[in-house]
Order: C-alpha cells, then sequence, then structure tokens
C-alpha cells in the first residue's frame, strides 16, 4: 500500500469536517513535510484554530510522520513553478521518494504533480478510502463533504456532484 503524503489543506477540512479520527484509522504510513506541519499546526495554534490543536496531537501521537525531503535539486526545480508554495513542493517531493500518494487539493500543485508524474490524489480519496476501510458511513461521507464545503474547502459544482455520486456508489 503506498503511503499517503498529505498536503495541508486535506487535513485542515477533514478535520474541520470533524473527521480526524479518519488519520488514526487509515491503513498504511501517512507522511508529511515539515511546511506542512508549520502551517496546520504552529501557524494554526497561533491563531487559536481549533482544528490545529486536534491536528498537533495527531503529530505528537506519531499518525503523522514529518519527513525532510531529501533531493533538495528536485525540490528546486519544483519551487520555480509559479504558484506551488513550499509545503506543496516538499509534499510532492515527498510522495516521489516514497513512492507514495500526494494528498493535494491545490490545482497548481495537482497539475505539477502531473507533469512530474508525481501520483496524487485529493481530500475526496480518503473519504472514499475511509469508507471502504469501514471508519465511516456513507451518509458521513457526505455530510463531510458539505462541512467541508461550509468551511471554505472550495470545489466546483461539478465535482461535487462527481464526489457525491462516488459516495454513494461505495
Amino acid at each position: 500500500m503506498k503511503p499517503l503524503v498529505f498536503n495541508s489543506t486535506p487535513l485542515i477540512y477533514l478535520t474541520k469536517a470533524g473527521l480526524s479520527g479518519v488519520f488514526e484509522g487509515l491503513q498504511g504510513a501517512k507522511l508529511t513535510s515539515p511546511a506542512v506541519k508549520r502551517e496546520v499546526v504552529d501557524q494554526g495554534k497561533s491563531k487559536g484554530v481549533p482544528d490545529a490543536v486536534v491536528l498537533d496531537k495527531l503529530f505528537s501521537t506519531g499518525i503523522f510522520k514529518v519527513c525532510e525531503p531529501s533531493d533538495k535539486r528536485f525540490l528546486s526545480r519544483l519551487l520555480e513553478t509559479r504558484g506551488l508554495h513550499l509545503a506543496d513542493a516538499e509534499v510532492l517531493a515527498l510522495a516521489r521518494e516514497h513512492s507514495g500518494l500526494a494528498v493535494v487539493d491545490d490545482e497548481v500543485a495537482r497539475k505539477t504533480a502531473k507533469v512530474y508524474g508525481v501520483d496524487f490524489v485529493g481530500s475526496p480519496f480518503i473519504l472514499v478510502r475511509a469508507l471502504y476501510e469501514g471508519l465511516i458511513s456513507k451518509e458521513r461521507a457526505k455530510q463531510a463533504v458539505n462541512d467541508m464545503v461550509s468551511a471554505g474547502w472550495r470545489c466546483s459544482v461539478e465535482s461535487y456532484a462527481k464526489i457525491m455520486s462516488v459516495l454513494e456508489k461505495v
């Protein structure tokens, strides 16, 4: 099973939707980068964001392993991409190094992953996998999508309809 390498947005919005427990239950390794941890925990806690406290516990208990990308040349090449942030680049580099799946929702990160042949998925994949692994019900997965959107997670109407259709079929 490929490791999941999480970017900030999926961590934040799945936690805002009350699904932090899913991270503990998902099978396989769950990795992320130092920049992601800074964004979701350190900066979040300094702003008093409740999901940052929950995520901090997941980091401190080892649910997420923080890894530094070792291929600095590849990381530098990624950082030349306009609109790709350090956290995005680190996640893509780690996914490549660990033959994992980059869990990214950002469009620039997804397009960059495609260009460099890095396998990627998004937050909806985590919901489908949690449903498939019996961690949440179909109704809870659908509610999570609505909760994420209400919290500010963005997806097109077409994507929303497709996500709901896939969840219904699992």
